[in-house]
């Protein structure tokens, strides 16, 4: 069952040794002996100097005297102090494990982290990547290790191709409603027209807005050419509400009357068409050579996290390509170590890329399973219960005893076993516990014992769970 649990860990105590050495004028210093270290002192000039000490763990004293004089000293890893004597006084630090984190996190300190991106402890505890470097793959790699075809904008990698914030370079960003296409802003407003207080206009054409924005033709005149003009449309032109208008070029009216091209497209014969090297894909233009939604052609989604690279979907350092997303093979039980190689759902998780039981499962032979209560693998594995036992809190013996529940040799409790949650053979999922006879989702924190500043948001309780034998972030404790 879970149960509340409080208290943080102490760090674990560790021995600490110092040594001290001095001289005085006219006084002695008394040497004695501490938890940890030694320290002394003989008469000769007016003046003790300590020597250093150092420590890990718990406080050690190392020698008490008196001199006439003063000292000081100088340590690594404690602190020291005379006051006209000899003491010396030194105190380390603990640490503690805390217990396990989920994959692919290890636990640096008192926080889990993801040592293949995090850029503070990239591939292991501490190891910090230099200005200007992210961490990819557990990498420091320089220029963000962004992909071809990529720049490193702050600290994201961007494709300039068709990011509206950095296209064409860092910080150049499209005025809004623009798209980024090619490195270039393009206006929503097809080529050739223009934009007029967030409206689309063909100034050549528009009486509203005739050779530029705002400027209106007089009653009983037409616009053509960019002109106001009295008298009807002149010859090869098409009156559309007061414009005199060549269908076979005008963006807003190309091949009859309100027939309008998309973002990027131009008129041209009539029809609307998307300027080298764009592409028309669902009535817009794109550059199927870097489109992330069109990738080498209409309609390829390369899916999150990837980018298209020379029309061809790509992912980034340390992941994968698998059905079209980008996946942490690393981590991803659904495809552990590669595309489609998929861990137990119910008592295995991808660490590493290979698929390992989940906590509270122990590997035997070729399964993970219960030593709590699988009679074939009772307390140990390979330890097999006799026909006429039953396998409890990993003992053989001849009933239940306290356990309240029974699934032929397997005795339980349905409240907290996720192999028997709520009933015989209801599995829970590999990262799912099971709380009152119900599967719920959870993840083991850094920290081991509750309080955990770390259980927050919708697993925001923390529970001491027995069947993973370790503090649990959770929805609910029972």
């Amino acid at each position: 069952m879970l149960l509340p649990a409080c208290g943080d860990d102490g760090g674990a105590g560790a021995s600490a040794t110092g040594t001290a050495s001095g001289t005085a004028t006219a006084g002695t210093a008394s040497t004695g002996a501490a938890t940890a270290g030694t320290a002394g002192a003989t008469g000769t000039a007016g003046t003790v100097t300590a020597g250093s000490a150092s420590a890990s763990g718990t406080t050690a004293t190392t020698g008490t005297g008196t001199a006439s004089g003063s000292a000081t000293a100088t340590t690594t890893g404690a602190s020291t102090s005379t006051t006209g004597g000899a003491s010396t006084s030194t105190t380390g630090g603990g640490s503690s494990t805390g217990g396990a984190c989920p994959a692919p996190q290890q636990l640096c300190g008192q926080a889990c982290v993801d040592v293949n991106t995090d850029v503070d402890h990239c591939g292991g505890c501490g190891n910090a990547c230099a200005p200007g470097q992210i961490c990819l793959g557990g990498t420091c790699v320089d220029n963000g290790g962004c992909l071809p075809g990529q720049i490193l904008c702050g600290q994201a990698c961007v494709d300039p191709n068709n990011d509206v914030n950095h296209c064409g370079g860092c910080g150049n960003a499209c005025a809004m409603g623009d798209e980024c296409i090619a490195g270039q802003c393009v206006s929503q407003c097809p080529i050739g027209s223009m934009d007029c207080g967030g409206q689309c206009v063909s100034t050549d054409s528009d009486p509203a807005n005739c050779g530029g924005c705002g400027i209106q033709c007089g009653v009983g005149e037409v616009c053509t050419a960019g002109q106001c003009a009295a008298g009807g449309c002149p010859m090869g032109t098409t009156d559309c509400g007061g414009g005199c208008v060549d269908t076979t070029s005008d963006p807003l009216n190309c091949g009859g009357c309100g027939t309008a091209c998309g973002p990027g497209q131009a008129c041209e014969n009539g029809s609307c068409v998307c300027q080298a090297p764009l592409v028309g894909c669902n009535g817009q233009c794109v550059d199927p050579m870097t489109d992330p939604n069109n990738c080498g052609s209409c309609g390829v989604d390369c899916g999150a996290g990837a980018v298209c690279q020379g029309g061809a979907c790509q992912c980034p350092m340390g992941s994968e390509l698998c059905g079209g997303t980008c996946v942490d093979v690393q981590s991803d039980p659904d495809n552990c170590g590669g595309c489609g190689i998929t861990c137990d759902g119910n008592t295995e998780v991808c660490d590493a890329g290979a698929c390992v039981c989940a906590p509270g499962f122990t590997q035997c032979g070729a399964a993970c399973v219960s030593v709590w209560n699988d009679p074939n693998h009772c307390g140990a594995c390979g330890n097999a219960c006799g026909p006429n036992e039953v396998c409890a809190a990993g003992q053989c013996q001849a009933d239940c005893g306290n356990l309240p529940d029974q699934c032929g040799a397997v005795c339980t409790n349905f409240a907290n076993d996720p192999l028997n949650c709520g009933g015989c053979g209801n599995q829970c999922n590999a990262d799912e516990v099971c709380v009152d006879g119900g599967c719920e989702a959870y993840f083991i924190p850094g920290c081991n014992a509750c309080p955990c500043n770390e259980c927050t948001g919708d697993l925001n309780q923390c529970c001491f769970n027995d069947f993973v034998n370790h503090v649990v972030c959770a929805k609910e404790c029972p």
